[in-house]
């Protein structure tokens, strides 16, 4: 008996999420790195209807883990994804998933095997952290599944995939970063709530949850288009639960705005950082200024009156490389002309 997957390639690709909702898949192979400015500080102005949010690296046999604001999880096998070119926009979620009408998704990965004996770590706004093994997804019904129970409130905005051994870091619009050992957070089943993983002050709320790599860095970019990269090993370990330390100078962010968005990252990745209006820029990593955790950072993006940045998607190049595309020492896919962004 043939199978429907017996006879797809397994090759790699990249599913991109826009702001308004529309995912696609593309051939790895036709992505190719092209740094761009930003207005007033690197050149022109790149304007598109509709940006790119998410962007991951996976094979065309993997399964791809959609989590949203309402705690719930969905899967749809990569093949599946309506395959299009750079040109098009790909076809609206709503018709791959069986979503609510303000329902949105927030994050998304790529598994290739669910016993692989790997966790999904998941982070909500108000700072609480659930891990549960992977095989708990295994089975991910059309209509979808509770992955965390949320209080009243709050949303699920964070999901990656662990070993056990990871560490992950929290950052918050106010400029708090905790660094814990996932360990900390012992694995529950589906409809548990998880656990307060970093103590927030009043008014402050989670504006990202990472995995650490040891050797990278964190990037952090403001409301108001500031940005830097810290080393990891300036954010020491501390117990879950905590406030951690300063990513940014409380006193600077009358003058920077709050963290918009922070992410982990190696030298040689991509970012598009993106702004409310629809603004963006592409930069690399290995352009942004490195500094020490209490600063402000230099302008990366200048934001017009009005617009301030709301999201940075990153294009890691050892993600690339996992699902076995081409890449070269410049961080691009090979034998490509097109562009994906």
């Amino acid at each position: 008996e043939i199978h429907e997957e017996d006879l797809v390639h397994d090759e790699a690709v990249l599913i991109s999420l826009t702001e308004r909702g529309y995912v696609k898949r593309v051939a790895a192979a036709a992505f190719r790195s092209q740094s761009r400015g930003g207005r007033g500080v690197m050149g022109h102005t790149m304007k598109e209807e509709d940006e790119v949010v998410m962007l991951m690296p996976a094979r065309s046999l993997d399964t791809m883990l959609f989590f949203s604001d309402k705690g719930k999880v969905y899967s749809e096998k990569v093949y599946q994804i309506p395959d299009a070119d750079r040109a098009a926009k790909g076809i609206p979620l709503v018709n791959v998933l069986a979503l609510d009408a303000n329902e949105r998704v927030t994050a998304a990965i790529a598994v290739s095997s669910f016993e692989s004996h790997g966790y999904c770590i998941m982070a909500t706004a108000r700072g609480k952290v659930k891990r549960v093994n992977l095989a708990e997804f295994a089975s991910v019904r059309p209509s979808g599944l509770i992955a965390v129970n949320l209080e009243e409130g709050d949303t699920l905005g964070w999901a990656r995939l662990t070993s056990g051994k990871d560490e992950v870091i929290f950052v918050t619009e106010n400029g708090q970063a905790l660094r814990f050992s996932e360990d900390k957070v012992r694995a529950m089943g589906r409809q548990a709530a998880g656990v307060q993983g970093i103590k927030l002050k009043k008014g402050d709320l989670v504006t990202s949850m990472d995995v650490v790599q040891p050797d990278g860095a964190l990037l952090i970019v403001t409301e108001n288009g500031f940005g830097k990269q810290t080393p990891l090993k300036e954010y020491t370990a501390k117990g879950r639960a905590t406030g951690g330390n300063y990513t940014i100078d409380p006193k600077a962010i009358p003058t920077t705005g709050k963290i918009a968005a922070a992410r982990v990252v190696q030298k040689n990745d991509d970012l598009t950082i993106i702004t409310a209006n629809g603004v963006a820029i592409r930069i690399k990593v290995k352009d942004v200024k490195q500094a020490g955790r209490a600063t402000r950072g230099v302008h990366l993006i200048k934001p017009q009156e009005g617009d301030s940045v709301a999201s940075v998607a990153r294009i890691a190049v050892e993600e690339l490389k996992k699902v076995g595309a081409q890449v070269n020492e410049s961080g691009e896919a090979e034998k490509t002309q097109p562009e994906l962004l």
